[in-house]
């Protein structure tokens, strides 16, 4: 899908306090993950009309986080997209939630209950990148080669978007006379006997208002790709350069739609923010440059490789942002743009009251969100059952 005839699709991330690992030294991040932070972070992004706000895990590794120098709130998103599921009415909610030791039919009844809270507004982002996990961590956790790996995940996939159709759209009858609340003939077994799972089925919970709740992906190895094109709807891709796109969207194919990361950090002048930036870069030093180099396994300069975990970074003001979008949208290259934010509120703040009206301007996003659900946002269509007549 590409951008051609549409607005440009944003999201934008709200993990941690922001995209630099230094951001919560000069955010205005709490001492502790609270309800109110991510409902502030939520409410602007809906004020902006944004498609969607996606809380997920940090780009940095486990090495970085356990160095006590990096900035990462990582509450489990699912509980957290639930409770926030009255904060706006059109902002579109994704948790992320890692496929490699989870359970599908776990996954697909927490989203199913998750979309019918908020309206039909959620997104699963399936976290299929490769975890270090300490021995013991999970009791019953089977060591896989690569190649198993992505074959778990294509089938756990696969039985979710099975369980979500186990209840055909039609299935709730409430039919007070006749003392039916359901058709039984719209509600089935799945009876799935692959590989790894084995699952009979239904669901037991309606099924998700938007049919399937958007399913997004980010993983960038070959078998990730190979599994984006066949899986999800939408790939977050985290490239340095806008150039590597196109190799991107060769390798998934027409299938889901491609955003591009962009790491944001903004002021009224260049000169203001080339000083935030240097401020921020200035704080990547010890512990945590260390780490953030051995994480990646690279030499050279620590605090541009902060900028280059998150995504193509953009320092400078936001008319010169708004035009940086309109160009790369204008060049076909994606579909629209992951927004992740330097530093948390302070950037998506400014991305909102000052980039968006930029954007409007130039006729790239609408007055007011197209439809109500995230599907609806995205111009994907609803599934219907695949057990449907």
């Amino acid at each position: 899908m590409m951008a051609s005839g549409r607005s440009m699709l944003l999201t934008v991330s709200g993990a941690g306090c922001g995209a630099h690992p230094a951001a919560w030294r000069v955010g205005g991040a709490p001492r502790a993950p609270s309800l109110a932070w991510f409902r502030k972070l939520t409410l602007q992004a809906e004020r902006a009309g944004l498609d969607a706000i996606l809380f997920g895990s940090s780009p940095w590794g486990p090495a970085v986080a356990a160095s006590g120098q990096a900035g990462t709130f990582e509450l489990d998103a699912m509980p957290l997209i639930a409770a926030l599921a009255a904060d706006g009415e059109q902002i579109g909610l994704g948790a992320s939630v890692p496929v490699d030791h989870a359970e599908p039919f776990n996954i697909a009844r927490s989203f199913a209950g998750a979309d019918r809270l908020t309206a039909g507004r959620t997104a699963w982002i399936a976290d299929v990148r490769e975890k270090t996990y300490r021995p013991g961590d999970f009791a019953h956790a089977e060591a896989r080669d690569v190649s198993a790996r992505y074959a778990r995940a294509l089938e756990c996939i696969s039985v979710v978007r099975k369980l979500w159709d186990s209840w055909e759209d039609e299935a709730i009858v409430l039919d007070k006379p006749a003392g039916l609340f359901t058709d039984p003939a719209r509600v089935h077994r799945i009876t799935h006997r692959g590989e790894y799972f084995s699952v009979r089925g239904p669901l037991n919970a309606p099924r998700p208002l938007q049919g399937h709740p958007v399913i997004v992906q980010s993983d960038h190895s070959r078998e990730g790709l190979a599994l984006a094109a066949v899986t999800a709807d939408v790939f977050l891709a985290t490239v340095t350069a806008p150039d590597q796109l196109a190799g991107l969207r060769d390798a998934l194919g027409a299938r889901p739609l491609l955003l591009a990361t962009i790491v944001p950090l903004l002021a009224r002048t260049q000169a203001e923010a080339d000083t935030r930036a240097a401020v921020l870069d200035g704080m990547v030093t010890g512990p945590l440059a260390a780490a953030l180099l051995a994480d990646a396994g690279r030499t050279g300069e620590a605090p541009q490789l902060a900028w280059s975990l998150g995504g193509i970074p953009f320092i400078g003001t936001p008319a010169a942002l708004a035009a940086r979008l309109a160009d790369l949208f204008a060049g076909g290259l994606c579909d629209g743009f992951h927004i992740a934010p330097a530093v948390l509120p302070l950037d998506l703040e400014l991305f909102a009251t000052d980039v968006i009206p930029e954007l409007r301007a130039r006729s790239l996003r609408p007055a007011v969100a197209v439809g109500r659900t995230l599907r609806e946002h995205l111009h994907l269509p609803r599934p219907r059952s695949q057990f449907a007549a």
